[in-house]
């Protein structure tokens, strides 16, 4: 990735990111902090940070306080983030994405905040988005190893 590229982080690799004793933190943290530093462009929808919030809290047990911390850390010390809001546009473009693709419209969703921020890929932790990647022409960057996906299913910190 070079700097001028923007990628796409959708909320599990956001919160993957936030969660030190998750599973894929080891692969996720090195991976988005080169965007980070500014080695390529990190774009995300606006609602990410709160959906992450709501998947640390409530699927993964984790303190809301201290998850609150980490949200606010997140969007006070990294200004690199770019935050995408999820227009009319947006939405549209996601649903015939998700007709066209056969997909449902919230994955679709980061497929057009990517195509209409002329990304070049997403960063996730979900293998469907590999074939959706391909589809659009972007890149899809999983920097988590399929032995260590298979532990994600189920994880909770508690």
């Amino acid at each position: 990735m070079a700097a001028r590229d923007k990628i796409t982080i959708d909320v599990n690799t956001l919160a993957i990111f936030l969660v030190e004793d998750h599973p894929g933190n080891r692969f996720v943290a090195p991976e988005l902090e080169q965007g980070l530093q500014g080695r390529f462009i990190p774009l995300t929808p606006d609602i990410v940070p709160i959906r992450a919030y709501w998947i640390m809290t409530r699927q993964w047990g984790c303190d809301r306080v201290d998850s609150e911390k980490a949200i606010r850390h997140f969007l006070d010390h990294y200004p690199t983030v770019q935050y995408c809001p999820i227009t009319k546009d947006v939405i549209h473009m996601a649903f015939e994405l998700a007709r066209e693709l056969h997909h449902d419209v919230f994955d679709t969703t980061y497929l057009a905040v990517a195509l209409q921020n002329q990304a070049t890929g997403i960063m996730t932790t979900d293998t469907d988005f590999r074939n959706l990647c391909q589809k659009k022409r972007l890149q899809y960057v999983n920097p988590v190893p399929p032995r260590v996906l298979d532990k994600f299913a189920g994880w909770k910190t508690a």
